[in-house]
């Protein structure tokens, strides 16, 4: 019996018929490189999808993390415009209980001077009774003046 040659290269069923070791080369080739390149057309997709998820991904992070900036600065803005309001209560609290504190201030001034201004006129008013009480000549038990100026 004689050995048959085994070859280490695999051929095709129709190379094998054919006898023709270019032809099954050629056909080995093409379909290993028909095998390649939808291999490397389904990595590339694969990879083109993980691109696009991760692209996805970020976009959603940008997206909220930009929500979240706007809300802060909302919140911020709404914190600042309590803020002034709260202020400006205050200023008027306090300009009115400062123009409260000068009313009565005012008031009090007022019936201060009103008193001295009494005071004064009682003072002058005893003065000139005094005053026409030592001018005016003493009336007799009669009711005649001692001087008849008449």
């Amino acid at each position: 019996m004689s050995n048959i040659a085994k070859s280490t290269t695999p051929t095709a069923p129709s190379a094998v018929e054919s006898k023709d070791w270019t032809k099954a080369t050629t056909l080995e080739l093409q379909s290993g490189s028909e095998d390649e390149a939808s291999i490397l057309d389904a990595k590339t997709k694969e990879r083109c999808r993980r691109k696009q998820v991760k692209k996805e991904e970020k976009q959603r992070w940008e997206e909220a993390e930009q929500r979240a900036r706007e809300e802060a600065e909302a919140r911020a803005r709404e914190e600042v415009e309590r803020a002034k309001a709260e202020v400006e209560c205050k200023a008027k609290e306090e300009s009115e209980c400062q123009a409260h504190e000068q009313a009565e201030k005012d008031r009090v001034e007022v019936q201060w001077r009103a008193a001295e201004v009494t005071a004064r006129q009682r003072a002058l008013a005893q003065e000139v009774l005094k005053k026409r009480v030592r001018d005016e000549p003493e009336a007799g038990p009669s009711g005649d003046r001692s001087d008849n100026a008449w």
